[in-house]
């Protein structure tokens, strides 16, 4: 009997443990919306927990990639932790040294700065301008945010998984 129970147990665990694997690294998803109205824009699945979004800098005229990862938090609602910044020449507004908040550590290498941090994002909004190239990149996919209204601001929400309808 005991090793019945000790093996049915294990077995729970390991089922337990894979869907809580798949919830991160397959469930998560963003949800796009106007960030006035709320209008609803799209919804994209994530292949891992983590995006990158890409522009051009709007004085420095340089590509910019910020990257992202969901996590879960205890409660079970998701989270946006802005993990790194990489960008190739200074400009207003990017970071410039160790000191920045949230930093963790500031390089130079491959011909780019990069600014590794763990900076929480409580809502995460973007300004959508077709001359600087909003991009998402999700895993190989990449969605052109410049689709929607220049000088409108482009919400992203994290969300467990995309609703149809």
């Amino acid at each position: 009997m005991k090793k019945v129970s000790s093996s049915k147990t294990a077995l729970l665990l390991s089922v337990i443990a894979y869907g809580a694997m798949t919830l991160v690294a397959h469930g998560a998803a963003l949800e796009l919306e106007e960030s006035r109205s709320g209008k609803f824009y799209d919804c994209v699945v994530l292949k891992e927990n983590s995006f990158t979004l890409s522009f051009v800098h709007s004085v420095s005229l340089t590509p910019v990639e910020d990257i992202y990862e969901v996590s879960e938090k205890a409660d079970g609602s998701l989270d946006i932790l802005q993990t790194e910044e990489r960008f190739i020449a200074h400009g207003q507004g990017l970071p410039s040294m160790n000191g920045e908040p949230d930093a963790r550590k500031f390089e130079y290498h491959d011909n780019k700065f990069v600014l590794y941090m763990n900076r929480p994002i409580g809502d995460l909004i973007i300004r959508l301008d077709s001359r600087f190239k909003n991009r998402l990149h999700t895993g190989m996919d990449v969605i052109n945010l410049n689709q929607w209204p220049d000088y409108s601001g482009l919400r992203i929400k994290p969300v467990k998984s995309c609703h149809e309808g």
